[in-house]
């Protein structure tokens, strides 16, 4: 559990105010009780680790919590990615699941700079990056059967024909969540080739 560390540290600072007040202080039984159940909830509550995207607390986000965990599930499928590229035995389909953990790190690496558009990335996350990783464990799975059966056979073979398909859906959702930034600059270009027409034509 992620919160046992702040548990144990909470209830050790509690413990020892306890033997201190009580033993050695010789303060009220039933004081001691509720002061120290008091300081044992308020130190686990202020050691809870502010998490930060982009700078701005997740918790103070609309709808931070499922932000926080799409960003956690995205961050397990891209460790999962990693993990059958690594096993994978087939030079060709291992460049291919390369690029698929590559775009999806740099679309994971944006979102983060970018928290106001993860909503939009829902489908990327939820759909396209679980799939990526499900079919590369899959892979790999069959892969380390050493069975060359015509069933494994093909399915190995459909599975590496679909990466580059996936890549490219990848590459897509990136552009679809990059679109703003991508008119602003097609508009600067378009106003700055304004500009250098007028001045010419001084």
């Amino acid at each position: 559990m992620k919160d046992t560390p702040r548990m144990i540290a909470s209830a050790l600072i509690a413990a020892i105010l306890f033997l201190l007040l009580f033993l050695f202080l010789h303060w009220n039984l039933i004081v001691c009780i509720l002061l120290c159940v008091g300081i044992y909830f308020g130190l686990f509550f202020l050691l809870k680790p502010s998490r930060k995207i982009a700078g701005i607390d997740v918790e103070s986000m609309p709808g931070g919590g499922e932000i926080q965990k799409l960003l956690d599930d995205a961050q397990t499928d891209l460790a999962d990615i990693d993990k059958a590229v690594k096993a994978i035995a087939d030079p060709a389909v291992q460049q291919d699941a390369q690029a698929l953990y590559a775009t999806g790190t740099r679309i994971l690496a944006y979102l983060k700079e970018n928290p106001d558009k993860i909503k939009l990335a829902r489908r990327f996350f939820t759909y396209y990056l679980d799939t990526a990783a499900k079919l590369l464990a899959r892979y790999v799975d069959f892969q380390n059967t050493g069975l060359h059966s015509e069933e494994v056979t093909e399915i190995l073979c459909k599975t590496a024909e679909s990466l580059p398909v996936l890549n490219k859906a990848f590459e897509k959702q990136f552009t679809h969540l990059m679109q703003g930034e991508l008119l602003d600059v097609e508009a600067d270009i378009e106003l700055l080739k304004s500009t250098l027409k007028m001045e010419g034509g001084k």
